[in-house]
């Protein structure tokens, strides 16, 4: 299986989990006393809503979320049972569940929106464990992924280290998202066939869910989306990936960070895949050097690729890091077993 197929989720998988996303932020909504911003919040999840359906569309003909919790459960159920022992998706599902942090910037909602609508962090985490449940993972996935990948975020960067100690995670992540270019985002991680508006929330509602529509990879054999920090490897499959790492190194920061959740407390940790984990090492490496390679072609014209050349670097930086956690990870999983 290619390593890019290892984080995708297919149509039901995917359906899945953005209904899980939408109901987070319904039941939300449900609990917002001030009536103001429960108003904002309901326009909010209108235009999230219907970029997640646009991204679905490309390859589901038109699909709905799921909004009925009766529903919800069954469609769960069967995709837990259609995984069978295989539950690398449902550890995908839950991660960017743990992870997801809604009102972020669209079309229409800046960033100083979420400064004045936040979402109800015990509500939101009384559905998590829910979600896990029915996902059949253990609740404790929840806190792990979200101080693994805290962690990961403050090791690797040190722009967010002072940021993350007096910020929640939620603050950070927005402002990755926010940190994105929204033409790179229209053109490269929304569905094909859209444009303008619709595309660029198409494209920033599936980016702040954790994924990016599977079709911009040339992807084929049912996945719909890549989650988990997966599309770092589209650089493999022809994706011109050095075009949203030069024009936001954010991007890469979260997507190595998700990279090093995965390593360890996925692969590593729940499913002890050994051979999987070097396999993501060594196309983690291909990776960088094909990067490499397109920052090297940049600096033949330096002075007008400067801005680029500038956030290429850092992103390259910010991958080498997540690198050397990852082999590190898996250097200290071999040294467990070899004392047991």
């Amino acid at each position: 299986m290619d390593i890019l197929e290892q984080f995708g989720l297919d149509n039901d998988q995917a359906l899945l989990l953005f209904s899980m996303q939408r109901y987070i932020v319904q039941v939300d909504i449900r609990s917002e006393k001030n009536k103001s911003l429960q108003q904002k919040k309901e326009e909010w999840l209108h235009v999230w809503e219907n970029g997640i359906e646009d991204l679905l569309a490309d390859s589901s003909n038109g699909i709905k979320l799921i909004k009925k919790e009766k529903l919800l459960i069954e469609k769960c159920e069967d995709v837990v049972n259609n995984c069978g022992k295989v539950k690398t998706p449902l550890y995908l599902i839950l991660l960017e569940l743990s992870l997801f942090t809604p009102y972020f910037s669209m079309e229409g909602f800046k960033w100083k929106f979420y400064e004045l609508v936040t979402i109800d962090k015990k509500v939101a985490n009384y559905n998590l464990i829910r979600f896990s449940s029915m996902l059949e993972i253990d609740e404790s996935f929840i806190s792990i992924y979200k101080k693994s990948f805290k962690k990961s975020l403050r090791s690797l960067s040190g722009f967010y280290t002072k940021m993350l100690v007096g910020a929640g995670l939620g603050s950070v992540l927005v402002a990755i998202t926010a940190g994105l270019a929204l033409p790179y985002v229209a053109t490269l991680v929304a569905p094909a066939g859209l444009a303008g508006a619709a595309a660029i929330n198409a494209g920033l509602a599936a980016l702040g869910g954790g994924a990016i529509a599977a079709g911009g990879f040339g992807m084929a054999g049912g996945i719909t989306v890549i989650v988990g920090g997966g599309s770092i490897f589209g650089a493999l499959n022809g994706m011109a990936l050095g075009a949203i790492l030069g024009d936001s190194s954010d991007f890469a920061l979260r997507e190595g960070a998700k990279l090093e959740v995965i390593m360890r407390e996925i692969i590593l940790i729940a499913q002890k895949d050994v051979r999987f984990a070097q396999e993501m090492i060594k196309n983690q490496q291909m990776v960088i050097k094909k990067l490499e390679s397109e920052l090297a072609e940049l600096k033949f014209n330096e002075k007008e690729n400067k801005t680029r050349i500038k956030n290429l670097a850092k992103s390259i930086e910010y991958l080498r890091n997540s690198l050397k956690n990852s082999q590190k990870a898996l250097e200290e999983d071999s040294h467990i077993k070899e004392d047991e």
